[in-house]
C-alpha cells in the first residue's frame, strides 16, 4: 500500500524505516500501557500501522521536497 506511493525514493530504505517505525511505536506503546494481553497488542499494532503509513508519506514528501531544491 505504501509502496504504491513511492516513485523515486529508494523503496528498500523507505520500507525498512517504515517497518522500524511501526515496530518501535507498537513496542513502546505496549510497554507504556502495561497491558500485555493479545487484544491490547493487536490494538497497538493497528495504531502502529497507521502511524507507519503517515510516517512513510511524510518521509516521501520530504524527500521529494529536498530533491526539487
Amino acid at each position: 500500500m505504501v509502496a504504491i506511493i513511492i516513485i523515486e525514493m529508494d523503496k528498500k530504505k523507505l520500507t525498512s524505516q517504515t517497518l522500524a517505525a511501526i515496530f518501535l511505536y507498537t513496542l513502546i506503546s505496549v510497554i507504556l500501557g502495561k497491558d500485555y494481553s493479545l487484544d491490547a497488542i493487536i490494538d497497538e499494532l493497528k495504531e502502529g500501522v497507521i502511524f507507519g503509513i503517515i510516517y512513510a508519506v511524510i518521509m516521501w514528501l520530504w524527500y521529494r521536497y529536498k530533491k526539487q531544491q
